[in-house]
């Protein structure tokens, strides 16, 4: 659901569970509403996790260093799956394909995306107004990504802009890990109508949960 600077994400394979993105408080929400409860994360939480991460990985490298050169290696690929999205990691980027056919009827370009060198994606785009989504609602996408990016900067995108490469918005993607595809998302349709206030706000009477804090490297 998309509605000036807000954007509610509802999770299919989860009813129970839904995000908020909120421009105008620079946060984002997570929330469940079998247990009641929500958690909030801002720019701040997302900057200690990835500091925390940071120390992790540095005391894991100086740990290493009287390991063999072969377990070093070994030590340093099983890192990079752990954590290949670090604000500091490797962006991804994109090439155009050409055209990519109709997708759910709408004309597409296709993409692909490689991160270090490795196939990380193929994704088809349609321009916004095709799909009818308007200049506003492309605006808020662009600021929730940016809002991810500061902490993943190999998170998938979800949306095109000049930084990343790609040009219109994903209605179809899938994910490839290890050369293969590994997960598939498509934009079935969409639809113009009046969304009530509450669906983007905390539930009265739920409770907040908060979210671990980093613990400070030893």
């Amino acid at each position: 659901h998309l509605e000036s600077d807000k954007v509610r994400i509802d999770m299919g394979q989860n009813p129970t569970s839904y995000m908020v993105y909120r421009g105008d408080k620079n946060a984002f929400w997570m929330i469940d509403t079998q247990k009641k409860t929500y958690m909030v994360m801002t720019e701040k939480d997302l900057e200690a996790m990835h500091a925390k991460m940071d120390a992790t990985m540095a005391k894991l490298r100086e740990q290493m260093k009287s390991l063999p050169p072969e377990r070093q290696k070994m030590m340093e690929e099983m890192m990079a799956k752990m954590a290949p999205g670090g604000a500091q990691g490797p962006k991804t980027s994109y090439r155009k394909l050409g055209e990519g056919g109709k997708v759910e009827g709408w004309a597409t370009e296709k993409y692909e995306g490689r991160r270090d060198s490795a196939k990380v994606s193929e994704i088809w785009t349609a321009a916004p107004k095709s799909i009818g989504i308007q200049e506003a609602d492309v605006k808020v996408l662009k600021d929730m990504a940016k809002f991810f990016q500061k902490f993943a900067s190999g998170m998938p995108d979800f949306i095109g802009n000049k930084e990343n490469g790609l040009e219109g918005v994903p209605v179809k993607s899938i994910g490839f890990k290890d050369g293969k595809p590994h997960w598939e998302s498509d934009l079935k349709g969409r639809k113009k109508e009046d969304l009530a206030a509450a669906l983007f706000e905390i539930p009265a009477r739920f409770t907040e949960k908060k979210m671990e804090k980093p613990e400070k490297p030893e």
